[in-house]
């Protein structure tokens, strides 16, 4: 299992994607970070509340329905201790669906239940909570590209951009050695 912490939402203008995402940092590698699509609204949302400046009530629009849920968890002694990612077999949609649960624990910290949500309702949660996200390792190597595809994109990418923008020189190293031993003449 792997714990992420919600950064925030941002905006990508790519080929490949044009809109918001979330980003996901894994608390053991913050170089590590998974990127969910979110549309602009939610991701508006989302920032509002991880910006500790902003203060927010149950009469606050959208934002009260999550803040009187959290309530009323908390005066019953339950409290949201993570959110579990995972990935089901769907036979409906005949592949991997994303299935996401609330860990909700008493005041022991003994898990007392899990409760299935939809992603924006689990990130609303997180984001308001702090809680950290697990991630299984199984949904992990399904978003992550194998090794060897992610190298081999990496390199035609950067093979693409040397042979566009840097042009080879046949006379490098003769010129390299020339320096080297102080034989270049000032032009």
């Amino acid at each position: 299992m792997n714990r992420f912490g919600i950064l925030e939402c941002v905006e990508i203008k790519e080929k490949d994607y044009q809109g918001y995402v979330v980003a996901l940092a894994s608390i053991t590698d913050p170089t590590f970070v998974l990127f969910f699509p979110i549309n602009k609204e939610n991701a508006k949302m989302v920032n509002f509340v991880l910006d500790d400046k902003n203060k927010y009530s149950a009469d606050t629009n959208i934002l009260g329905i999550y803040k009187t849920m959290i309530d009323s968890w908390k005066s019953s002694d339950k409290y949201l201790s993570g959110i579990i990612m995972d990935s089901v077999y769907s036979d409906e949609a005949k592949g991997d669906v994303l299935m996401i649960r609330l860990a909700m624990s008493d005041n022991n910290g003994d898990l007392e239940s899990l409760v299935y949500v939809n992603f924006l309702h689990a990130i609303m949660l997180a984001a308001m909570e702090g809680v950290d996200v697990v991630v299984n390792d199984k949904l992990i190597e399904k978003m992550v590209p194998q090794d060897g595809e992610y190298n081999d994109a990496v390199e035609k990418n950067i093979s693409k951009k040397q042979d566009a923008h840097f042009p080879e020189d046949k006379k490098l190293i003769s010129i390299a050695k020339k320096i080297m031993s102080g034989k270049i003449k000032d032009s």
